[in-house]
């Protein structure tokens, strides 16, 4: 057998390996998963979604090592991609249902209090958070700033945020670029993503950069519609580190009330024009947003045939 021969017959090994370990992991935590549940829907049903569970997981990871012998390629990467995913997804489910953040995420109060028994671990539990609210978390990104500016005042908030918003902004873009659509809608939800995908179809660049400003808008799935765009990869690290900047520091003081305050007269009249203009720009860039981006590329065109010249 030549050099080349035993290299595949190893790839061979290991492809199947892999996709029958993760098989059984995804085996595992989903028996651990639903033991693990002591409320709701889970929790009454628990033996008969095991067995469903068990049947499901099982039929796709044969199938997938079935149609590999077989040579198959579409059904076979997509088997291998599904146990992978759902392995990743019942491990994460899992340990944060152990950990009791599945029971925290709906109210500031019960959040605040998770991470404040983290003791000295406090900050880097929050920058997890952070990341996770991005990549996978349903936790509205309102919530998680605000327990943040309680638990260590507006600016150590808006640097542990920044830390870990940023880097699941970055994965969640990659996960767009390099896994595609398929996961990416997995992840978020395809109405979610198809949604989103529309409303910035030809001014990736403007309307995605202008959303990423303001904290009103889904960010998480915006990162995952700006991997699937034609934005390029130094664009978006450079725009989403500018306005992640820039939209959590000034969340960050907002909620604490240093920035403009609340109670004031002239405070609530400028936050009111400021949403007022929200408001305007998200319609304009929506209707015009084309027309912006093309005009910024016919200038930056200009400008490098200039450069070039010289």
């Amino acid at each position: 057998m030549d050099k080349k021969a035993v290299v595949n017959k190893i790839k061979e090994i290991l492809n199947l390996f892999v996709i029958a370990a993760f098989g059984i992991a995804s085996l595992i935590f989903a028996v651990l998963y639903a033991d693990s549940c002591k409320s709701g829907f889970i929790y009454e049903y628990s033996d008969i979604l095991k067995i469903c569970a068990i049947g499901v997981i099982t039929l796709i990871t044969v199938a997938g090592i079935v149609f590999y012998e077989l040579k198959v390629d579409l059904i076979y990467k997509s088997c291998y991609i599904a146990v992978i995913l759902i392995a990743l997804a019942l491990i994460l489910l899992y340990v944060l249902n152990v950990t009791g953040v599945m029971s925290t995420i709906n109210s500031v109060e019960e959040l605040r209090e998770y991470i404040e028994s983290m003791g000295h671990w406090m900050p880097v539990a929050y920058v997890v958070l952070q990341f996770l609210q991005v990549v996978i978390l349903p936790i509205p990104a309102v919530l998680s700033i605000t327990v943040g500016v309680l638990l260590f005042g507006p600016l150590k908030a808006a640097v542990l945020s920044f830390i870990g918003i940023l880097s699941g902004s970055i994965v969640a873009f990659f996960i767009g670029r390099v896994l595609g659509y398929k996961v990416a809608a997995w992840l978020v939800g395809k109405e979610n993503l198809d949604k989103a995908i529309r409303s910035v179809k030809g001014k990736d660049k403007a309307v995605l950069t202008f959303m990423f400003l303001f904290p009103f808008f889904p960010d998480d799935v915006l990162c995952f519609v700006a991997g699937l765009s034609s934005m390029s990869k130094r664009f978006f690290l450079i725009m989403i580190t500018v306005t992640r900047a820039i939209a959590i520091f000034v969340s960050c003081y907002a909620y604490n009330n240093s920035l403009i305050p609340y109670d004031t007269w002239w405070g609530l009249l400028i936050w009111g024009a400021f949403f007022a203009l929200t408001i305007v720009l998200t319609v304009a860039i929506y209707k015009k947003g084309s027309k912006i981006e093309n005009y910024f590329k016919e200038k930056f065109s200009k400008k490098r045939k200039k450069q070039n010249k010289q």
